[in-house]
């Protein structure tokens, strides 16, 4: 089993689309999210410290890059879906 803390953050504009991050990390000092999609410009917080678990399945998003994208760039952008 391999668990990420992550904070997870909802857009203000966009209520399907979210930003994980390690917890702890500010989202307004991270330029790279709104730089790919404005929709990530103004988010609010949904959930903190929340254990991910990178071999569980998670409804309606890729896990597996979640987790990849988290260990490489430091934050993964998703849209919930379904």
């Amino acid at each position: 089993m391999s668990l990420l803390s992550v904070d997870l953050y909802q857009s203000a504009t966009d209520p399907e689309k979210f930003l994980a991050l390690p917890t702890g990390v500010n989202p307004a000092e991270l330029m790279g999210p709104m730089t790919f999609d404005r929709d990530y410009a103004q988010v609010k917080r949904y959930q903190e410290a929340f254990e991910f678990d990178t071999t569980e399945t998670y409804a309606g998003v890729n896990a597996a890059k979640i987790a990849a994208d988290i260990l490489t760039v430091k934050w993964a952008m998703y849209r919930r879906e379904g």
